[in-house]
């Protein structure tokens, strides 16, 4: 892959979040001493020694609807665009000020506006604002899919809030927001709801001083593409008629334009997806970001949290990570006090200004395969570092083959291979390749972002492939991870090209980030398939050779593989359960997912 990058180009990997992190601990803090001085001077009731206290009543609450307008007229009707915004806040004295937590979605229009956080935020001094998207809901304009439409169109709810942006209730008085805020807001949502955060937070808004993403996109390429190869076909068309009310007729002939712009007949990256890219505008970000996210989530996938976490820490964002071993949840309603405990000291500290020791808190909480919860002071934690592990047997790598040559083939037996294709793994098939590490005599602990380098040939014009990575232990494959990409994009994601039967090529790319510890006595292994590498071309399986002398895995691990035995020494391998689950291909079922986290 080139190494340059233009100011639209997909960034590539930070090396990996094993090397990114090991010198890097919590980003500074602000100290909450120079926070809390900034807060109002009236006595706060709701404030109990270092964190705050349900003293408010919810029946009691301030509810307010307002128009917060935009500044520009994207759906041509003549009228600045407004966003709708619902606030509920305490019934607190004259004069005392909260601050903001704001859950941003485009699903309103399909469900009540019933957040949680009203409930849990509000009687423990706090408003909250649920907002609808542009072109959702009664907000006027039109979605985007991710775009500055989307974006911009939100962050005006943060410039009122800070007295930039007009705001009028329906009955057409003023909205002043500075009468009771106290200027500080956070951003909080699943999925769609968490990346409209992390997209307003990537502006560097004033006045947002945190986010909380919860199983988020932080690239929308990444979301609809697994490095070149589209999910599904005219998914952005699907996005965009799943969330719009197409008030406007301009609005409606937007989406095909949207569609053509998203270029599925390349599956390339493009300007049209940098700016949907929100890692690229990391260096802007001026607020905290508490991560949280699904290990097993397969609808927002693990490297959205992963690439995220990277870009962060390179900019020195202050930051936390909440990982969790559930799909695609919303982590309030299955965790409860595990996850809003620390949420509430991480809003308390930033928005209120209590010191409440946060900066001395460790860095991540991870669920761990077992269910029980560990922390680390960083994450990744101290000790991981980048191993190459050499695809190669039968000596002198870390993982082997069953077979010792050097050059092994495999044919693709399905446009789409089943995850049932990692059972068995001393078994000879010819739709797969399989390599092993020897039985692990200590735990082994992946924390990041791992890459995969092949070099292989193929006997079509266009191939896609899939790395899995998988623990193997008493009759179970557990996969940790799974990515496909796209040979024709071997030089770069922004171009695709049609490949030559026969001739070698180079390729790498990034596998799903993860945290998993293979426990002393397991298998560490990888399972390379062929897939189809576009869905809007006809199926044609391909006959794909490996070069293993010229292929590795690199990843981030704590501990060491034990050295290599010889490939017929190697014990064998029965399994009879394969999970997780991998992604839907029904595109119904796969936003069902999304729209369902969000809720």
């Amino acid at each position: 892959m080139t190494s340059t990058r233009p100011a639209f180009a997909r960034p590539r990997p930070l090396a990996l979040a094993g090397a990114c992190a090991l010198g890097a601990a919590l980003a500074p803090f602000t100290t909450a001493a120079a926070a809390a001085s900034e807060t109002s001077s009236f006595a706060r009731p709701w404030v109990a020694g270092n964190q705050t206290v349900p003293v408010f009543s919810l029946a009691e609450a301030v509810k307010e609807v307002v128009n917060v307008e935009t500044g520009f007229d994207r759906d041509k009707d003549g009228k600045i665009d407004t966003i709708k915004v619902e606030v509920t806040r305490p019934n607190a004295a004259r004069g005392a000020k909260v601050p903001l937590i704001i859950h941003a979605s485009p699903y309103f229009f399909q469900s009540a506006r019933n957040a949680w956080e009203t409930d849990f935020f509000v009687p423990r001094g706090y408003a909250v604002a649920t907002v609808a998207l542009p072109g959702t809901d009664f907000s006027t304009g039109c979605a985007d899919v991710g775009g500055d439409r989307e974006v911009l169109g939100t962050k005006a709810v943060i410039d009122w809030a800070n007295g930039r942006a007009k705001g009028t209730h329906p009955d057409g008085s003023a909205a002043d927001a500075t009468q009771w805020t106290n200027g500080k807001s956070g951003m909080i949502g699943v999925s769609w709801d968490g990346t409209i955060a992390n997209a307003v937070a990537s502006t560097g808004v004033e006045g947002l001083k945190t986010i909380v993403p919860v199983a988020a996109i932080s690239s929308w390429y990444d979301y609809t593409r697994g490095n070149g190869i589209p999910f599904y076909e005219e998914y952005v068309t699907f996005l965009a008629d799943y969330i719009s009310h197409y008030n406007s007729q301009v609005c409606k002939d937007l989406t095909p334009v949207l569609q053509t712009k998203s270029d599925d007949p390349t599956g390339s990256y493009n300007k049209w997806w940098s700016v949907r890219d929100f890692r690229l505008d990391a260096s802007k970000m001026k607020a905290s970001v508490f991560v949280v996210h699904g290990l097993t989530d397969e609808n927002v996938k693990t490297r959205h949290f992963g690439e995220w976490w990277n870009e962060l820490a390179k900019y020195g964002v202050e930051r936390r990570l909440f990982l969790h071993q559930k799909q695609h949840v919303e982590p309030y309603y299955e965790f409860g006090a595990t996850y809003s405990t620390p949420l509430l000291q991480w809003f308390d500290y930033y928005l209120q200004g209590i010191d409440n020791g946060l900066p001395n808190e460790p860095q991540a909480i991870i669920q761990r395969e077992d269910m029980t919860w560990s922390t680390d002071a960083v994450w990744p934690p101290a000790g991981t570092q980048d191993q190459k592990l050499q695809l190669k047997s039968p000596l002198g790598g870390a993982l082997s083959a069953a077979r010792a040559d050097r050059y092994l083939s495999f044919t693709q037996a399905s446009e789409y291979s089943s995850d049932t294709i990692v059972a068995n793994p001393n078994q000879q098939r010819g739709d797969r390749l399989v390599f092993l590490s020897n039985q692990l005599t200590s735990q082994v602990r992946e924390s990041g972002t791992a890459t995969i380098t092949l070099r292989v040939k193929v006997d079509r014009k266009a191939a896609g492939l899939q790395a899995r990575v998988v623990d193997y232990n008493n009759g179970t494959a557990y996969i940790v991870s799974r990515t496909i990409a796209d040979l024709g994009h071997h030089q770069s994601w922004k171009v695709k090209e049609d490949l030559v039967p026969g001739q070698w090529y180079d390729m790498t790319w990034e596998i799903n980030a993860d945290d998993r510890i293979f426990a002393s006595g397991h298998n560490l292994g990888v399972v390379i398939t062929a897939e189809k590498p576009n869905p809007l071309i006809a199926y044609e399986p391909v006959t794909a050779t490996v070069d293993t002398k010229k292929s590795w895995i690199t990843m981030p691990l704590a501990g060491s593989l034990p050295s290599r035995a010889a490939a017929r020494e190697m014990v064998p391998l029965a399994t009879t359960v394969v999970g997780p689950a991998g992604p839907s291909r029904d595109v119904h079922e796969f936003i069902r997912e999304f729209f369902e986290g969000s809720k």
